[in-house]
């Protein structure tokens, strides 16, 4: 026994926070008064640390991309009011030499009335167009454009498709006998518009894709549009895009085209954007990641020379770095070491203010009683 009070004498001494009895403690209304303050700011400042531990932090980390040889997704979304459907292309052209044209696989065409609401989705006219006799008994002629495997033509687009693997023209349909009527149905679209909205998919070197007004004829590794003289003639290319994304987006992400709108002053305007394309990964807390890739984005436009053709392109060149997010959020640790630190220096700086009231107060006292103040 008396070695555990030896013990606990011991102990004793080391008490770093020795008390003050009752009796010999004084409360102020200053000591009130600063009590409250203290207490409101510790609470403010807590509060702040707390969501500043719940905040989610993107640290970027730039590197060298080693992924070259993977494929790019191209997200759109582009209203041309004053274009028909039926008279856009959409085609891609990369620096490697690979040609892409009437990509409209996974874009879907919307035509616009004249004041800007839905019609419905475009049906090419090809696809409307009825064979001359009953598919069963009947094998359409190609007109000397190229036949499918099955050998026949029975249809206006095996027609028009048979022709572009010849690399002819599309010039005259209706001396097409499964194209009665296609020249007709094109014509009854003028003055429409077309929005486009989906993606497609390039490969990851310089290139560029482009809508231009024409049917897409393609010889060998060169192609070229055409518009024939039954297609609407009246038309421009004015645009607004409103998405435009290289890959897979992330919140933190700004496409700078998205929301671009751009007036034609003439059927020869031509709109070009160059971007440069940053490959971007984020890494979430969760272990999941995601690519993408963020883009700058500057234009030209030329409306004054009529030699040019109509069109909308977009340039992309790829950057060979790549900018890597990783999500970071504060530690328990780092949060209990900042309230520790707030309770610790608010309640210290706050016991050496009032220590100065009191005894403020103390000596302006004394000097009253003895009359020397005032």
């Amino acid at each position: 026994m008396g070695r555990l009070g030896g013990l606990a004498a011991r102990f004793r001494r080391l008490d770093a926070y020795a008390k003050t009895l009752d009796d010999f403690s004084t409360q102020t209304f200053a000591g009130g008064l600063l009590t409250v303050a203290t207490a409101a700011l510790i609470a403010v400042l807590v509060a702040y640390e707390f969501a500043a531990y719940r905040r989610i932090e993107l640290r970027p980390e730039l590197v060298v991309d080693g992924t070259r040889s993977e494929k790019m997704r191209i997200s759109l979304d582009v209203t041309l009011p004053r274009a028909p459907c039926v008279l856009l292309g959409l085609d891609v052209l990369d620096s490697s030499g690979d040609t892409q044209v009437s990509l409209f696989q996974h874009v879907a065409q919307i035509r616009l009335a004249a004041n800007g609401t839905e019609i419905g989705p475009y049906v090419a006219a090809l696809d409307e167009a009825e064979p001359s006799a009953p598919a069963e008994s009947y094998c359409g002629s190609c007109y000397g454009g190229t036949a499918p495997a099955s050998g026949c033509c029975n249809t206006c687009e095996d027609v028009h498709k048979a022709y572009a693997r010849r690399g002819w023209a599309f010039t005259d349909p209706d001396s097409i006998a499964q194209c009665k009527g296609y020249a007709a149905r094109i014509k009854g679209m003028s003055g429409e518009g077309c929005r486009m909205h989906g993606f497609i998919e390039v490969g990851k070197v310089a290139g560029n894709f482009h809508i231009l007004a024409g049917d897409t004829v393609k010889t060998g590794s060169e192609h070229t549009h055409v518009v024939y003289d039954y297609m609407p003639q009246d038309f421009d290319l004015s645009h607004t895009i409103h998405r435009l994304a290289f890959g897979s987006e992330f919140s933190a992400q700004r496409n700078p085209l998205d929301g671009v709108s751009k007036t034609a002053h003439g059927t020869h305007a031509q709109f070009q954007y160059f971007t440069k394309v940053v490959g971007s990964e984020v890494r979430f807390l969760n272990g999941t990641v995601l690519r993408s890739n963020q883009y700058s984005a500057t234009e030209f436009i030329s409306e004054s020379a009529p030699t040019r053709r109509p069109g909308l392109f977009v340039m992309f060149d790829i950057s060979p770095m790549r900018v890597i997010y990783t999500e970071h959020q504060r530690s328990l640790a780092s949060f209990l070491t900042a309230v520790c630190a707030i309770v610790g220096g608010i309640f210290t700086v706050a016991r050496l203010i009032d220590a100065c009231v009191f005894r403020a107060e103390r000596a302006i006292r004394q000097k009253r009683q003895i009359g020397k103040l005032i």
